[in-house]
C-alpha cells in the first residue's frame, strides 16, 4: 500500500474514531446532571436565581445543541416585574469536537419568546446590574464547567422589552419579531438584523456593526451602518461611536428616513442624575410627514371629539420623557414641510432641557411671506402639574396665504399681517392649556384687496360678512383698511370689549363680546357702521350683528330691533341733513379727527359720542313714523 493511501486510511480511521467518540459522549451524557452546575454558575456570576422549570435536553448534529425548557433569570428585590428574563426555551449551539472532553463551548446563544424587563430605580441603578461576586465565588463549580467564552453569535425569536424609568416614569415597549447579531468570531465585524416595533413604531433593519470584542474592551470608534425601513420609509443610518470620560459621541452621523436627511453632532453623557442628550443637528429639507410615527387607531372619545366638533383634546399628553433626559442643543432646517404640505424655511431653534424643564431659548422662521420667531418653556418637572408659556411674533405675513392656512380661503392683494402672542398656561391636555390661558393674542392688518367671491350662505364667514357689509354682495372687491383683533385673555376667556375692529373705504365694525376657550363657545356683537358720504340700501344694512355658538360652526343673527333703529335714523337723517350725517347717527363717527374702528380697538382713542344734531334727530323722530317715511322716501314718495 502506497504512502498516501496509508495516510488517507489513517485520517479516514482518526474520523471514525472521533465520530464514534463523540457519539458515545452524547449517548453518555445526562444534560440535566449540568443544570444544577450552570445555575450555581449564574447564581455566583449575578447574584440572581436562575429557574429552570422544563429541564434540559440535547438536540444531536454536527452542530449540538443544548435547549433548556422554562427559563427564568430573577429580579433585582426592588424590581417591578417579578423576572429580569424569562423563556420559553433558551438554546446553546455548541462546538462538536469540545464534547469529547465533556466540555461545552457555546457557538451561538438563542431566546425563544422571552420576556426582558428593564427598568431603574429612583437612583437610576438598573436592574441589570448585577452583583460583583469574589474570585472565589466566580469560580468554576467544577471542573466540567469552564471559563465562560465570547459568544460571537446571539438571536432572539418571538421576545418582548420593556424599559422602566422610575424617575420620570417613562416605558418604553419593545415588540421583537426576529433579532439576529453574527460574526464568524468575536473579533469580526457583526452581522445585525431586526424586525419588530419600538413603541408602535415598526421597524425592519439589517447592516453591520463593529466587532463585539471591540465593544467589550471598549475600542473606540465602534462603526455602526444600517439600513431598511421604519414605519414604512425607507432608512439608513451611519455614525461612528465613541467614547470619551463617560461621553458617548455619534460622529459622522448620517441619518435619513424617507427624503429626510440629518447630518452633524450627538453625544450622550452618562453618570449624572439623567442621560444627557448634547447636538447639533441640520437637515436641507424635513417633512414631518414623513417622520416615523405610530399611527394609533382612533379611540372612541377621538370619535366623540370628532363628532362634537370640539378643537382641544382633553386626552393627556404624555411629558415623560422631559423629565427621563437632559438635552442642550440646536437644529437648523432650511425647508421644513408641514403635514398639510405647507412650508417653513430657515428654521432654526435652539433648546435646553434640564430636570423636567424645557427651554426653547429661541426660535426663528420665514413662512407664510413674513417671519417668524420667539420662545417657550414648558415645566414638567411636576408630572401633575406642568406649565407651558409660549411668545410668538410674526411680521408681515401675507394674509392670503394665512387665510388659507385657517381654512378660510380668499383672493387677496396686498395686506401684510403681524401677529403678537403672548400667553401662560397650564395643566397636561390641549383642553387644560387652552382653558387656563392668560395673556394676550393680537393681530394687525394692513391695507389688502379682497375680491369677493360668491356667497355661500352654508358658511359661517360668508354669512358674516355678508351680514356687517351691505356692499359685499355689489362690488367685485373690498378695499380693507386696516383690521384690529386684540383678545385679553384670563384663564381660557376672552372677553372684548370693542377690541376687535375692521375699517374698509364703506364700512367699519367693531365688536365686543367673549371667546371661552373652556368650553369653545363665542358669543360676539358687531356693529357695522356705514361711511358718511357713502349711499345705503336700507334693506342689506343691519346695525347690530350677533354671532354665537361653536367656535367650529357659529350661528350668524341679525338684530331685528337695532335694524329697525337704523332705519329710523336714517329716516330721520335723510330728513334733515341727508346721508352725510349717517356716519355720526351710526358709528359716531367724526369727520375730522375722529376714532377709526381700528383705533379703538387698538386701544389708541375712545368713541366718541354721536353728535347733537344726531342726537337730537334721533330723539325727536317716532320710529315707526321715520320707518314709513324712509320706505316712502326709497319708492319716491
Amino acid at each position: 500500500m502506497s504512502t498516501t493511501r496509508k495516510i488517507l486510511a489513517g485520517a479516514a480511521a482518526l474520523v471514525v474514531a472521533v465520530l464514534i467518540g463523540i457519539a458515545i459522549t452524547l449517548a453518555t451524557v445526562d444534560v440535566n446532571t449540568l443544570i444544577g452546575p450552570v445555575k450555581d454558575r449564574v447564581q455566583a456570576a449575578t447574584g440572581r436565581e436562575l429557574k429552570v422549570g422544563g429541564g434540559a435536553s440535547l438536540k444531536y448534529s454536527f452542530e449540538p445543541k443544548l435547549v433548556l425548557n422554562d427559563v427564568s433569570l430573577a429580579n433585582v428585590p426592588w424590581g417591578t416585574a417579578p423576572a429580569l428574563l424569562s423563556a420559553k426555551r433558551l438554546e446553546l449551539q455548541v462546538a462538536l469536537l469540545p464534547l469529547l472532553s465533556r466540555r461545552f463551548e457555546v457557538i451561538e446563544l438563542a431566546l425563544v419568546d422571552p420576556v426582558i424587563a428593564l427598568e431603574t430605580d429612583a437612583d437610576g441603578r438598573g436592574n441589570w446590574d448585577f452583583a460583583k461576586r469574589g474570585a472565589a465565588a466566580g469560580a468554576p463549580a467544577s471542573g466540567d464547567a469552564a471559563s465562560a467564552p465570547s459568544v460571537a453569535n446571539f438571536s432572539i425569536t418571538g421576545g418582548k422589552l420593556t424599559f422602566r424609568d422610575a424617575k420620570s416614569g417613562h416605558l418604553t415597549r419593545v415588540a421583537i419579531t426576529k433579532l439576529a447579531l453574527r460574526a464568524r468570531d468575536p473579533r469580526s465585524p457583526i452581522a445585525a438584523q431586526f424586525d419588530g416595533t419600538v413603541d408602535d413604531v415598526a421597524i425592519a433593519v439589517e447592516g453591520t456593526l463593529g466587532p463585539l470584542e471591540s465593544l467589550v474592551q471598549q475600542r473606540w470608534p465602534f462603526p455602526v451602518a444600517l439600513k431598511g425601513q421604519v414605519q414604512g420609509r425607507e432608512a439608513v443610518v451611519s455614525t461612528k461611536i465613541g467614547k470619551e470620560a463617560g461621553t458617548y459621541v455619534l460622529n459622522d452621523l448620517d441619518l435619513r428616513v424617507g427624503p429626510n436627511t440629518v447630518a452633524g453632532q450627538f453625544s450622550i453623557v452618562t453618570g449624572g442624575a439623567r442621560p444627557k442628550l448634547i447636538f447639533g443637528l441640520a437637515a436641507t429639507t424635513f417633512a414631518i410627514a414623513d417622520l416615523p410615527l405610530a399611527v394609533a387607531a382612533p379611540t372612541a372619545a377621538t370619535a366623540a371629539r370628532a363628532r362634537s366638533g370640539k378643537i382641544f383634546a382633553e386626552t393627556p399628553v404624555d411629558l415623560s420623557i422631559l423629565r427621563a433626559v437632559d438635552a442642550d442643543g440646536r437644529i437648523a432646517i432650511g425647508k421644513l414641510v408641514l403635514a398639510n404640505g405647507r412650508t417653513v424655511d430657515n428654521l432654526k431653534v435652539q433648546v435646553a432641557l434640564a430636570a423636567g424643564r424645557l427651554n426653547v431659548s429661541e426660535f426663528s422662521a420665514s413662512a407664510w411671506g413674513g417671519a417668524l420667531s420667539g420662545a417657550a418653556t414648558i415645566d414638567a418637572a411636576k408630572a401633575e402639574a406642568p406649565t407651558l408659556n409660549l411668545r410668538v411674533n410674526g411680521k408681515g405675513l401675507d394674509l392670503g396665504a394665512v387665510l388659507r392656512e385657517l381654512g378660510l380661503p380668499r383672493e387677496v392683494s396686498g395686506g401684510k399681517l403681524d401677529v403678537a402672542v403672548d400667553l401662560a398656561m397650564r395643566g397636561t391636555s390641549p383642553h387644560a392649556w387652552a382653558s387656563s390661558a392668560t395673556g394676550t393674542v393680537r393681530a394687525d392688518v394692513g391695507r389688502a384687496t379682497l375680491t369677493n367671491a360668491k356667497i355661500e350662505m352654508t358658511i359661517p364667514m360668508d354669512r358674516l360678512l355678508s351680514a356687517i357689509n351691505p356692499f359685499r354682495d355689489r362690488d367685485p372687491s373690498t378695499n380693507l383698511l386696516c383690521a384690529v383683533v386684540r383678545l385679553p385673555f384670563r384663564d381660557g376667556v376672552a372677553r372684548v370689549d370693542r377690541s376687535i375692529g375692521m375699517e374698509t373705504n364703506k364700512v367699519g365694525v367693531l365688536a365686543s363680546g367673549t371667546l371661552d376657550l373652556r368650553n369653545e363657545t363665542l358669543d360676539f356683537a358687531l356693529q357695522p357702521k356705514v361711511n358718511s358720504g357713502i349711499p345705503v340700501d336700507i334693506p342689506n344694512l343691519a346695525e347690530l350683528v350677533r354671532l354665537a355658538g361653536p367656535i367650529r360652526s357659529p350661528e350668524v343673527k341679525v338684530d331685528a330691533l337695532a335694524s329697525i333703529a337704523a332705519i329710523a335714523s336714517i329716516g330721520a337723517a335723510l330728513g334733515t341733513s341727508g346721508l352725510s350725517v349717517l356716519g355720526q347717527v351710526l358709528w359716531a363717527k367724526v369727520a375730522d379727527g375722529g376714532a377709526t374702528a381700528c383705533q379703538i380697538a387698538a386701544g389708541q382713542k375712545s368713541a366718541p359720542a354721536a353728535s347733537n344734531t344726531a342726537a337730537k334727530a334721533g330723539a325727536a323722530a317716532n320710529p315707526l313714523e321715520d320707518v314709513g317715511k324712509a320706505v316712502g322716501r326709497l319708492f319716491g314718495k
